[in-house]
């Protein structure tokens, strides 16, 4: 991945962001039990660790929309490694949180109302599903942490397709290992548009153990 920073610039960025968690007290809050995503250090190690490792199968993306990005972890971790990123996330409360989270860690992500990259790293309150496109075209999708509800939605990967550029490519990051993957992408309630190539990737000793990447047909 390329981007504004060199490699040995983007470690020390991360590094400092992830001193400056531990520093902070954080009170996030969710309404869902699994509690995770409340510890803003672990996850960014977690994803940091995700990204290096598909790094050299990504191509060279310059724009990333991030689905259901939660408090933002991830998008503004795709912004430090040099692409472009906006995240979508429907539930308002999360929203304010993470806004309010990396302003205090000094990180300036910002709310905008469209999708608009030049505002990189931003978030935007919207239901994926209702959004409307036009010919908007990005070069990565990803879901990190999946939601089951989600990624068995017929319409969340027909959408995807659609939004993605010529050899755009899919990020997919969960916590199950990679037989209960690979035993998902294979049943018939996995909706995988038609045409796209799949690569399971295992990430050992990390919260995310399976990446799996879905890489479109050219066209």
């Amino acid at each position: 991945m390329r981007g504004l920073f060199n490699q040995k610039q983007q470690d020390e960025r991360i590094e400092e962001l992830l001193e400056k968690t531990v520093k902070i007290k954080t009170n996030l809050f969710q309404e869902t039990k699994d509690k995770e995503q409340l510890n803003p250090q672990k996850r960014l190690v977690s994803i940091n660790n995700v990204l290096n490792a598909v790094k050299g199968k990504l191509g060279r993306p310059k724009t990333a929309i991030n689905i259901g990005s939660g408090f933002a972890y991830e998008t503004v971790l795709l912004h430090i490694k040099g692409i472009k990123a906006v995240g979508i996330e429907k539930v308002h409360l999360k929203n304010i949180q993470a806004l309010t989270l990396f302003h205090r860690l000094e990180i300036l992500l910002v709310q905008t109302e469209e999708l608009d990259f030049s505002k990189s790293p931003a978030i935007l309150e919207a239901d994926f599903h209702k959004m409307r496109f036009d010919k908007q075209k990005v070069d990565l999708i990803t879901m990190f942490y999946l939601s089951k509800e989600l990624i068995m939605n017929p319409e969340t990967l027909r959408r995807c397709e659609k939004l993605l550029k010529k050899n755009g490519k899919i990020l997919l990051s969960t916590e199950v290992n990679s037989k209960v993957a690979r035993q998902i992408l294979n049943s018939k309630n996995f909706p995988l548009p038609k045409g796209f190539s799949v690569e399971i990737i295992k990430i050992p000793r990390n919260f995310e153990k399976t990446v799996v990447i879905l890489k479109g047909r050219s066209r």
